[in-house]
């Protein structure tokens, strides 16, 4: 294993990032201070970026430090599908058995954002992850849950995320209700060539080692070929460490770094 020739504890760069040690970079305190007002005052809120940067993974280390008691986290990882299929999967996000017609669907869904306010003292926040991918019918449809007749709280927190399409999206005259209800929004960029620095060394430490194993080329190499962006900073890197293992390197240069971009970035 490539990873005992380093002496790694365990396998760095992750895809699959561990939200205890998430890199505390400077858009990542951005957006958890955002994030923080959207769960305390309700609203609705907006998380966009490129992807690889990180989106999923702050705002699910965000909901995962809340308390379990006051908030009810609805995950809906939209792919594609009707503004229906949108509003069924809210229905079960909220362990309802959707009814067949959307007007009856939309009335069962604020029932149950209702009940859960009021019954169970239990606020809900909707996720809709990918929503760059909604089609225009489902994010018309949003605003509408978040309507209850004669009342003026805020039984429903709504963070979209998705790509920078979201935002054009967002912009048309037909999406003009929805968007007058973003309280808070944030596009999340690349970590800087600094940050990237302090990554590489906290991935590294967390896997059980102190030392470098990046020589200076290499890692403005693997900021040019990133521009910091933290899927593809692991997936080189990673790849790039086993070329050196492969080869008995001591640590990886900028010859590695470049065979490794050729190998796993198109």
């Amino acid at each position: 294993m490539w990873e005992s020739y380093f002496g790694f504890k365990k396998t760095p760069f992750s895809d699959r990032p561990d939200g205890q040690q998430l890199f505390a970079s400077a858009a990542w305190q951005q957006v958890r201070t955002r994030l923080e007002f959207l769960a305390q005052h309700h609203g609705v809120g907006l998380l966009t970026g490129e992807v690889g940067a990180g989106k999923s993974t702050a705002a699910r280390a965000f909901t995962d430090a809340l308390n379990p008691s006051l908030y009810k986290i609805l995950y809906v990882p939209f792919a594609a599908g009707t503004s229906l299929d949108l509003l069924r999967q809210i229905a079960r996000a909220l362990d309802l058995e959707p009814v067949r017609f959307r007007g009856d669907l939309a009335r069962q869904i604020a029932e149950a954002v209702v009940r859960l306010n009021q019954a169970k003292k239990q606020h809900p926040i909707l996720i809709c992850d990918e929503a760059h991918l909604l089609p225009h019918p489902a994010l018309e449809q949003l605003p509408l849950l978040l309507n209850f007749e004669m009342d003026s709280a805020r039984y429903l927190t709504l963070l979209l995320i998705g790509q920078p399409l979201l935002r054009r999206t967002l912009s048309l005259q037909i999406h003009e209700a929805l968007r007058q209800r973003i309280a808070v929004h944030y596009h999340l960029e690349g970590l800087t060539r600094e940050e990237l620095e302090a990554y590489l060394a906290q991935q590294l430490k967390a896997a059980g080692l102190s030392q470098p194993l990046f020589d200076e080329a290499a890692r403005q190499t693997l900021y040019q070929a990133t521009k910091g962006l933290p899927r593809k900073v692991n997936k080189l890197a990673l790849a790039a460490l086993r070329l050196a293992a492969a080869q008995k390197a001591p640590m990886v240069n900028e010859a590695l770094m470049l065979d490794a971009t050729s190998q796993v970035l198109l």
